[in-house]
């Protein structure tokens, strides 16, 4: 098979297992229904040349013993008796006798001279000399009586219910194709849905362990997964609070040490240490307690007022900061989630760049866009989804000497993910970084 009929050939191909399954099991079952039917029809339709011969043989015979017994005058109401569907009988010399045109004809002639017995003769015939398309045989009865057979063509019997009987047939094949499937489909369907609720907040509902023991030791298997995840990363949320927590009071005790150190160089650089240790501490335990504080309490929001007064802090503060957006759009969110992660992605714009723009767009029938843009240097393309990682920094890029502790983003992104969204990031035409938070309705 060429490259081109390949890849036409994947193109066809469902990439549903739903559709897979159903048209290999339906294919299947088709072809084995048609394959009966084809036998059942060959067996009844037919039949091979020596039996349809014999029968032959044997009805001529008969009637031919029939024509004899009785008198010539009764001879004429006996010919609507004896005929078949397929030949009839006619007292006269019809046709110009022949020789058999096949080998299969003459030992069919000779059968048939053997069974009609002494006295009887029996020749092929052709109805219409000039053509030849009509075939016959002409037979002697013992009084010398011709005797003619026409063959009236090959017909063949079927009942009128029998289209439908298939077609009902045809459907009650697609329709248990459809079931079987839906039900070999359904627990993957459930174990997808599990999936992605556990990847959202790592508390999903667990899976119903019943149906098919091979389904059941799934779900089973799948919870007992769900459960060690959720487990191992309570833990570990735990322990990252615990160590913030800890932290805090010898940065305390250490700040209030150098404040005696008096006015020195070294003084403020201790201090700018430990205002670093102090930010980071506090961002970790945001990290740490970033999906707990959400939990379910979520509300109808104002979605710009909230940005609105959002902004104008920044504002009042002296910062670069612009809003665009449409006033009376609400959307169901936890506004202290929304407001932190808005914060994280403004500052995160105005520490690498300027002329910070905020705009929403809720034209858009599935939900609510939101982005937050700036005009720095931009992000390079391969670390565009790394920088989405705790304590992940570029090297090279953005300013140094301004550059974060490395969870801004990290933490932005672990609360969008709580709230169901998705959050991106994009380098703009003309230099700058576009993050588009979207939510669905």
């Amino acid at each position: 098979m060429s490259a081109h009929l390949r890849r036409m050939a994947a193109r066809l191909w469902p990439d549903s297992l739903f559709r897979r399954l159903a048209i290999i099991l339906f294919a299947g079952l088709l072809a084995a229904h048609v394959l009966s039917f084809g036998l059942v029809a060959l067996n009844v339709f037919g039949p091979s040349d020596e039996v349809s011969d014999y029968y032959f043989m044997s009805w001529v015979a008969t009637a031919v013993a029939i024509l004899d017994r009785v008198k010539p005058e009764e001879r004429p109401a006996w010919l609507e008796r004896l005929a078949r569907p397929t030949y009839r009988y006619v007292l006269k010399d019809r046709g110009e006798v022949n020789e058999p045109p096949t080998p299969r004809w003459e030992v069919f002639l000779a059968g048939l001279r053997a069974e009609l017995g002494a006295g009887h003769d029996a020749n092929f015939v052709y109805l219409d000399p000039p053509k030849r398309s009509k075939r016959g045989m002409l037979i002697h009865l013992k009084d010398g009586s011709p005797l003619t057979i026409e063959f009236l063509g090959q017909r063949t019997v079927m009942s009128p219910w029998l289209p439908a009987e298939l077609a009902v047939q045809l459907c009650l094949l697609a329709f248990f194709t459809w079931v079987a499937v839906k039900l070999a489909t359904q627990p993957l369907a459930r174990l997808e849905r599990a999936a992605n609720s556990l990847g959202s907040d790592l508390r999903g509902e667990p899976l119903p362990e019943d149906g098919p023991k091979e389904v059941a030791r799934v779900a089973t298997a799948f919870n007992a997964m769900q459960r060690r995840i959720a487990e191992q990363a309570v833990e570990r949320i735990q322990i990252l609070a615990g160590i913030s927590r800890r932290l805090q009071t010898p940065i305390t005790r250490m700040r209030l040490r150098a404040d005696f150190l008096g006015d020195s160089d070294a003084r403020e650089k201790l201090q700018g240490d430990l205002q670093e240790m102090q930010t980071l501490v506090k961002q970790g335990l945001a990290l740490a307690r970033g999906r707990d504080e959400i939990g379910k309490q979520l509300c109808q929001t104002d979605l710009y007022a909230l940005i609105d007064s959002l902004v104008c802090d920044y504002s009042d503060a002296g910062k670069p900061v612009r809003f665009a957006g449409e006033r009376g759009v609400t959307i169901l969110t936890h506004p202290q989630a929304l407001r932190r992660i808005m914060i994280n992605l403004i500052d995160n714009g105005l520490k690498f760049g300027e002329d910070v723009e905020v705009a929403f767009d809720a034209q858009r029938s599935n939900g609510v866009t939101i982005t937050v843009s700036d005009r720095g240097p931009g992000i390079p393309d391969e670390h565009l989804k790394s920088v989405f990682l705790p304590f992940y920094r570029i090297e090279a890029s953005r300013n140094r000497e301004t550059g974060g502790t490395g969870l801004g983003l990290a933490i932005a992104q672990q609360l969008v993910s709580a709230l169901r969204g998705t959050l991106t990031l994009a380098n703009r035409d003309g230099g700058g970084l576009e993050a588009r938070l979207e939510f669905s309705s």
